[in-house]
C-alpha cells in the first residue's frame, strides 16, 4: 500500500524489498516453481550464474537485497512484468493513478524510442573517425533491436543487449577521449632548434 503525504507525494509504507520478499514467493508458489527451478529460470533471463536456490531462499526471507539486473531476471522469469512484481510500491516509481503498466519499457513509448535518443545523441558528437563511425552504427542497430522487444521470450534477450549497447557507447566515448585534439598541438617538436 503506498501513503501519500498532504502534497501528494508517494511514501513508501513498507520496504521495496518486503513487497518484492512476498511477491515473489507468491508468485513462485502460484507458477508451481521450486526454488531451484526458478533460480534457474532467472538465469535463463539474465541473472548471473551466481543466482541459485539459496539466493531465492534469501530474497524470500528478506535477508537479501535484489539488484536491477535481478529484478528484470526474475520479472522474465515468473512471466510477469517489473512493475508487476514491484506490486503497491510501483506507484512510488511511475506516479499514483498510473499503475497500469506497459507489458515491456519500451511497449509504452513511440516505436524507435531509444533508436531516435541514440541517434541525437550521436549526431551531438560531430564528425566521427571510421571506427567510432561503426561502433554508432552498432549502437544504433542495437537500440533499434530493443526497441522490437515486446516481452516473452524476446524479453531474455534484453541483459544481452544492453551490454551490446553499453559497450558500444563505451568504445565511442573512450575512442573521443584518446584522440588528441589538433588545436591542443603545442609545437614542442622544435625545441631542439633555436628560432
Amino acid at each position: 500500500m503506498v501513503k501519500t503525504t498532504q502534497d501528494r507525494t508517494p511514501v513508501i509504507a513498507s520496504s521495496i524489498n518486503a513487497v518484492i520478499r512476498d511477491r515473489i514467493r507468491d508468485l513462485r508458489e502460484r507458477a508451481g516453481l521450486g526454488r531451484d527451478e526458478l533460480a534457474e529460470r532467472a538465469r535463463e533471463y539474465g541473472a548471473p550464474e551466481s543466482f541459485t536456490a539459496n539466493v531465492v531462499g534469501f530474497l524470500e526471507r528478506g535477508r537479501r537485497g535484489l539488484t536491477l539486473e535481478e529484478l528484470l531476471a526474475l520479472a522474465g522469469a515468473l512471466e510477469v512484468t517489473p512493475l508487476e512484481l514491484l506490486g503497491d510500491q510501483a506507484a512510488v516509481l511511475i506516479g499514483e493513478g498510473r499503475v497500469e503498466a506497459p507489458v515491456c519499457p519500451s511497449c509504452g513509448g513511440e516505436a524507435g524510442q531509444l533508436e531516435a535518443v541514440v541517434r541525437a545523441d550521436v549526431a551531438a558528437l560531430g564528425e566521427l573517425g571510421t571506427l567510432e563511425q561503426t561502433l554508432t552504427m552498432t549502437a544504433i542497430r542495437v537500440a533499434a533491436e530493443i526497441d522490437t522487444l515486446r516481452g516473452g521470450d524476446e524479453a531474455k534477450e534484453l541483459p544481452r543487449l544492453t551490454r551490446e549497447l553499453r559497450s558500444a557507447v563505451e568504445q565511442i566515448l573512450s575512442g573521443r577521449r584518446t584522440v588528441p585534439d589538433p588545436d591542443d598541438e603545442d609545437d614542442l617538436d622544435d625545441l631542439d632548434s633555436p628560432d
